[in-house]
Order: structure tokens, then sequence, then C-alpha cells
């Protein structure tokens, strides 16, 4: 069976409608949330965040539709390894390129 969204999630809609918008042709892309899945992994680098090698710690966040990969995101909270630094992350559309929020390490 299909995954129904809750009643209070538009069920079509802009998907980062801030990220895609002014992309190639200044699209906005639509798509039903039942086809999307988001894959989260909130500390990639464990063992290195508990041995204290902060620099190698991030968060991973992707987006794909109807199983392929349309976007993706990396949290790096500790880019020069220790607090000295403000996050970055670091962001992705498929034909839209690549950005950052932040300083890139």
């Amino acid at each position: 069976a299909d995954a129904v969204p809750p009643p209070h999630v538009q069920d079509e809609g802009p998907l980062r409608e801030d990220m895609v918008e002014g992309g190639p042709g200044g699209c906005e892309l639509r798509v039903r949330l039942q086809n999307l899945t988001v894959f989260i992994d909130p500390v990639d680098g464990t063992r290195e965040f508990v041995e204290g090698r902060l620099g190698n710690v991030q968060t991973l966040v992707g987006i794909a539709h109807r199983g392929r990969a349309i976007a993706g995101a990396m949290g790096i909270p500790f880019p020069s390894g220790d607090c000295s630094t403000p996050s970055c992350v670091v962001y992705a559309i498929v034909g839209s390129g690549i950005s950052t929020f932040g300083t890139r390490p």
C-alpha cells in the first residue's frame, strides 16, 4: 500500500522552492510526497565524534524521487575540527549544481 501523508502535510507542492527557484530556467519542482524518500544519517562519523576527531563528522540528508536521487545536503558542524569555525551546509540539486550556507571547508 502507498504511504499516506498526515492530513496536515500538503500532498503536492514545492520541494524547497527557495533552493530550486532561480535554478535552470527559474524552475519550480512539484512532486507528490508519496513518491519521495528522505534518507538521514544524523551523525555520519559517530566513531570519529566519540574519538574527538570532529573534522570528520557530518550530518547527511538525501532525497530521492521514485528511487532516483534528486537532492542532498551535508551539514558540517565542525569544519575546522573544533568549535572555532561556524557550521557549514553543502547542498545540491540534480541539474542545479552545488551551493553552501556558511564557510566551506
